[in-house]
This record gives C-alpha cells, structure tokens and sequence, in this order.
C-alpha cells in the first residue's frame, strides 16, 4: 500500500506549499526591514514579523529541498530502540 506523501501529486503540493512559506517569509523580511528603517524603537510587530520570517524560512526550505522526504522512515540503531520485555 502506497503511503500518502509517496504520491506524486503530495511531492507537488509539498515543494507548492513549501514555496509559499518561502514567499511569506520573503514578504516579512521585506516588511521587517522597512519597519527597521522607519522606527527606531523595538516593538511587538517587528517581533512577530521576526518569528514569522524564521518559521515560514525554516518550513518552507525543508519542505522544498526534502518534500516527501521528510516522513520517510529511518531505521533506527540497535543502542536506541525500545526493548519489550
């Protein structure tokens, strides 16, 4: 049975939705540095715009250079699998 993100059609929409975060991250950076410009104070927006540009460029790279990739099974060394007693 063929697992849901070994499809090719979530492969697209993974790398799709991954370029999205990477664009709404753009769009942050780009308005972090205009508020930096315009403001000489530190305020909760600028805050959230920073949060927001490091998740949406965090997720965004992963799911556009790993895509499926990223639920792939791994096997797992000796030294740290559970024993059932």
């Amino acid at each position: 049975m063929e697992r849901w993100y070994e499809t090719k059609a979530a492969a697209i929409g993974l790398r799709a939705g991954g370029l999205i975060l990477l664009a709404i991250g753009a769009w942050s950076a780009i308005r972090l540095h205009q508020l930096a410009l315009t403001n000489a104070h530190r305020d909760t927006a600028s805050l959230v715009l920073a949060a927001l540009c490091f998740l949406c460029a965090s997720a965004g790279s992963a799911l556009v250079w790993e895509g499926p990739g990223l639920w792939a099974p791994v096997e797992v060394s000796e030294r740290w699998r559970r024993s059932d007693p």
